[in-house]
């Protein structure tokens, strides 16, 4: 039997004995009410040990499916990754931005390093 199906077979008896303890304690037998509360308490707490192996089953299963996953695929594909480095390096070696957007033809005078290209 699962854990689960063990955590709820548990549970419906100790509700089954809680009321029972209570049947007991209105009765002229209300020492047996003592017996069938400490039943019920045993119970509930093996019911709540139970649900608390379901639930360590539970994530184990799920860490267990996680790590047997293959590795997602980086964002950028391997030729995109190239271009954008490369692209990087491009700008970083330009004289200013707008140098580097016009392909050489735009300079901006207040910002270019190289003060050759003016005219």
């Amino acid at each position: 039997m699962s854990h689960r199906r063990t955590a709820l077979v548990l549970r419906a008896g100790a509700c089954t004995l809680l009321g029972a303890t209570m049947a007991a304690a209105t009765s002229p037998y209300w020492p047996v009410a003592v017996g069938t509360g400490y039943g019920a308490a045993v119970l509930a707490w093996c019911a709540h040990r139970e649900g608390a192996a379901d639930r360590r089953a539970r994530v184990q299963a799920q860490r267990a499916e996680m790590a047997a996953r293959p590795c997602p695929p980086p964002p950028l594909a391997p030729h995109l990754h190239a271009e954008v480095t490369r692209a990087w390096a491009e700008l970083h070696a330009a004289c200013c931005l707008p140098a580097w957007l016009s392909r050489g033809t735009d300079h901006d005078p207040a910002h270019c390093a190289r003060k050759a290209h003016h005219a």
